[in-house]
């Protein structure tokens, strides 16, 4: 109903315009955003509807660079850019994925921003300090992937 509502949508995507284009009251809209929802576990149900269960399936992952200038985007730094060849200034996520071999199809299951390895906030530079980036994604990684197994 939601997604369906925001494709009809005519201006800003808000609570007041999702409630005029829909049966749903703004109040309900606003009561159910307030709540968590957990997008890894969605986006495995999805997936799971998706690929048949005989098909052959994999993980991948994936890293990539986003070129951004300036200095109010968190994360901003100097990160491998396989199109240039080299480091540049922007951003990197990292993209795990289940994959239909069969199909030759990917699905995207989460997506993550790398985090500075210098963060100008100390309380951020606190938290991240020490790890090293490729430690940070694989635990991250298996997070992930014990997520979808419980």
């Amino acid at each position: 109903m939601l997604f369906s509502t925001i494709l009809v949508l005519y201006g800003k995507v808000n609570f007041t315009n999702l409630s005029r284009y829909s049966q749903i009251s703004e109040r309900s809209y606003r009561q159910q955003f307030q709540k968590s929802f957990n997008f890894i576990k969605g986006n495995a149900d999805l997936i799971e509807q998706a690929i048949p269960a005989t098909a052959r399936q994999i993980i991948a992952t994936d890293c990539s660079f986003v070129p951004k200038s300036g200095k109010a985007t968190y994360g901003v730094e100097h990160f491998y850019n396989g199109c240039a060849g080299r480091a540049e200034k922007g951003l990197e996520i990292s993209v795990l994925a289940i994959v239909d071999v069969d199909a030759k199809q990917g699905y995207t299951l989460s997506v993550q921003q790398t985090p500075p390895t210098n963060p100008k906030s100390e309380t951020t530079r606190l938290r991240l300090e020490n790890r090293q980036n490729l430690n940070f994604q694989i635990s991250t990684y298996c997070d992930r992937i014990n997520l979808l197994s419980s």
